[in-house]
């Protein structure tokens, strides 16, 4: 607990002055002014796990699919415009608070699309959901989409390009993904990230699992 304020000096009524032969005087001490500020205060966690990506990756999709939340879902970027909260019981261990944050593009750091506001977002969660559309990926620059979101987050802080991810490409269940899924796996030269279809619902009870594993591991730690 922190006092930012301090308060001011109480008085004393009437009733403290009083004595046997003044029992109702019609005097009384007046208190003493505390401190006025104006203040402005963020708040420091957003959410213990932020989904981050492109626009339209499909982070309102997946965040409905896991939790009770419900935003507002379109086939066209930028429909969340606000970060949407959602609570996720994974079935063992505390419940944890995911955060949809609103699609971050090119140039984001500079304040690009709202840019700053998102990043700063971003910045109040413990541990990162990296979203990429798989139906996005190209034979040419597999790892684009993956490379801008983690450019933008270097080049805003390090804390943020720090930042535990686990990679998840979503649509899977979209016709033509499989081959693009191993563009990408060729690309990043590594098996570490996940495949789901949020719309479908196919390994998102393995993504909650495996968040949820993580956060442990952070708090052990």
């Amino acid at each position: 607990t922190y006092i930012i304020a301090q308060g001011g000096k109480g008085g004393r009524g009437n009733k403290r002055f009083a004595t046997a032969t003044n029992r109702a005087p019609r005097y009384s001490q007046p208190g003493l002014p505390g401190v006025e500020l104006k203040l402005k205060l963020e708040l420091k966690l957003l959410a213990d796990v932020g989904i981050v990506g492109l626009p339209n990756a499909g982070k309102s999709t997946l965040i409905s699919r896991i939790s009770a939340a419900r935003p507002k879902i379109a086939d066209y970027p930028f429909t969340t415009l606000t970060p949407t909260l959602g609570m996720v019981d994974p079935g063992f261990g505390e419940p944890f608070a995911v955060a949809d944050i609103p699609g971050l593009i090119e140039g984001a750091h500079e304040g690009t699309g709202l840019g700053i506001t998102f990043l700063k977002h971003v910045e109040r969660t413990r541990l990162l959901v990296h979203l990429v559309d798989a139906s996005g990926i190209d034979q040419e620059s597999p790892l684009k989409a993956f490379d801008l979101i983690n450019n933008e987050l270097a080049k805003y802080s390090e804390t943020l390009a720090g930042k535990e991810q686990i990679i998840v490409l979503n649509k899977i269940d979209l016709t033509g993904t499989e081959t693009r899924v191993d563009y990408f796996k060729h690309a990043l030269n590594k098996d570490n990230f996940l495949t789901i279809s949020a719309a479908t619902g196919e390994g998102c009870d393995h993504l909650v699992n495996i968040m949820a594993e993580r956060l442990s591991q952070e708090i052990q730690e």
